[in-house]
């Protein structure tokens, strides 16, 4: 038999040099995919970031808006109704005057039902609803019922003994935006800006005008908790009213101010106020001196 005699296999540096070039090449196809996935991941996020603030930013506007125009549309002091405009921080309540809606105007047939009347002046109302029943922690560590939202309430049928909730043509409850979780109003008195605007007791009387030069409203997305009850003594010439200090930038909310045009410029100012009460006390003070000669 002839025997076969295997050479021993010798280690060749071309081969070794092609292996290291293949993971070389390897790493950096890996490298460049990473940095790729990386980039295209940035631009997504940063695509996505862009067109959410697009998207609060112009739901944001639509609501101040919104409740802007309602405000341009209040009365003064309404008889049997009350001031126009009845509003603390984070709630308002305006009474507005609207036109009747479209299916009121209709031409109808004699078989067709009636439809129920309208009346002009409505009363509107926006502010946070709360769900109680469940507990939610804020962003300044307080805890309280969660947030649901910008409600509106709106009473059509304002003149009735008492509002049917379950009627919509006579009262509607809606929430009309569950992303908005912040909202701030501020009403300019002719000399400052107030926290609240309550002008129900003005003893000018049932017709006085007692609406505030200028309403400012902010609406954001910033989660605020509830209010806490506290009692109403708030009348004309209260003094307790204390200056509202000015909304702080924030890239979340949106503000509008509405400058009310109907406003009377002397009966609702509070400046006019303190120079009556300074006028009465001189008048005072020189019927005293007077009658002491």
């Amino acid at each position: 038999m002839k025997t076969i005699h295997r050479k021993p296999m010798r280690f060749h540096p071309r081969r070794a040099m092609t292996l290291l070039e293949l993971l070389l090449a390897l790493g950096l196809v890996v490298l460049i995919a990473s940095m790729m996935f990386l980039f295209f991941n940035q631009t997504i996020r940063t695509r996505e970031h862009g067109r959410r603030l697009m998207t609060d930013g112009r739901l944001a506007r639509v609501i101040a808006s919104k409740i802007a125009d309602e405000i341009r549309n209040v009365g003064g002091q309404l008889p049997a109704v009350g001031p126009g405009i009845d509003g603390k921080a984070h709630v308002i309540t305006l009474h507005t005057l609207s036109l009747p809606d479209k299916e009121v105007l209709h031409r109808r047939g004699i078989k067709d039902a009636p439809v129920q009347s309208q009346s002009d002046v409505r009363m509107v109302q926006y502010y946070l609803g709360y769900d109680a029943d469940v507990s939610h922690d804020y962003p300044d560590g307080t805890q309280g019922a969660a947030p649901m939202g910008l409600v509106r309430s709106e009473v059509k049928t304002l003149f009735q003994t008492s509002p049917n909730e379950n009627n919509e043509q006579s009262m509607s409850i809606d929430l009309l935006a569950a992303e908005i979780k912040y909202i701030r109003f501020r009403y300019f008195d002719g000399a400052e800006w107030l926290e609240r605007w309550n002008l129900g007791a003005s003893p000018f009387g049932a017709f006085a005008n007692t609406l505030p030069q200028a309403v400012e409203v902010t609406v954001g997305y910033d989660e605020i908790p509830p209010d806490e009850e506290e009692e109403e003594t708030l009348d004309f010439d209260d003094t307790q009213l204390l200056p509202a200090p000015p909304e702080p930038y924030n890239p979340r909310t949106y503000t509008e101010t509405v400058w009310l045009r109907q406003a009377d410029a002397f009966l609702g100012s509070r400046l006019l106020r303190a120079q009556n009460s300074i006028g009465s006390g001189d008048k005072g003070g020189e019927s005293g001196s007077g009658g002491g000669t």
